[in-house]
């Protein structure tokens, strides 16, 4: 146990090598050390990324509330609890955050995780019109069309998902993701050949979550 300022500096630069060493229980037992008597800002935020590096969803938020209650204009914290917020499925909470940094930046990244925060909270309408809305103002951002046309295929609406995964294709040819839903479509909508078409050029391409629906529909 540390028992000088100069011992517990050398056990925050050791949780710092652990770190660096993919060591990140290590690190978290050293660091937590630290915390115990010097709880500054930059021990918070290197446990912050230890628990980031572990999972540890509860934990980050327990530092990252803290560190931004202390910077509370900081977007890259902002974005950085979001994304936990979204990992740890707590989509209200992360639907603020991402409207605080799209008042101050347009992203269609932020907007597209907007729309997927609706759409776990089982509003597939507001998430649609969130991804319409992307397209409409970014048509190169691909993953837009991904995302809905992935909604629709859970809703069990084909025509529809074709509809935006055509739309995707013709940005982006060999996305493997969109191939994929392509050939899941038109299994569903009963073009079983072209579906199978799209099923093996997607899997051949490196898309490996094909095999599945391989055996199933086109390896009978």
């Amino acid at each position: 146990q540390p028992k000088t300022e100069n011992e517990y500096q050398v056990y925050y630069k050791r949780a710092v090598c652990y770190y660096s060493l993919e060591k990140f229980s290590e690190a978290l037992t050293d660091i937590n050390t630290v915390i115990e008597k010097y709880p500054t800002p930059q021990a918070k935020l290197l446990r912050a990324y230890i628990n980031q590096a572990l999972e540890d969803y509860e934990a980050q938020l327990t530092d990252l509330n803290e560190l931004i209650s202390l910077n509370p204009d900081s977007p890259e914290m902002i974005q950085w609890r979001a994304s936990v917020l979204m990992e740890s499925g707590k989509y209200k909470e992360a639907q603020e955050d991402i409207r605080w940094l799209l008042q101050r930046q347009q992203s269609p990244q932020l907007k597209a995780y907007l729309g997927l925060t609706y759409y776990y909270l089982e509003d597939p309408d507001s998430a649609l019109m969130m991804f319409d809305e992307i397209i409409q103002e970014e048509p190169g951002f691909t993953p837009s069309y991904v995302y809905a046309a992935s909604l629709c295929l859970d809703e069990g609406a084909y025509e529809l998902a074709l509809k935006y995964i055509d739309k995707g294709l013709q940005k982006e040819p060999d996305n493997t993701t969109l191939l994929f839903y392509q050939g899941i479509a038109l299994v569903e909508t009963d073009m079983t050949k072209e579906g199978c078409r799209c099923l093996t050029k997607a899997f051949n391409a490196g898309n490996d979550d094909v095999a599945e629906y391989l055996k199933e529909y086109c390896y009978k």
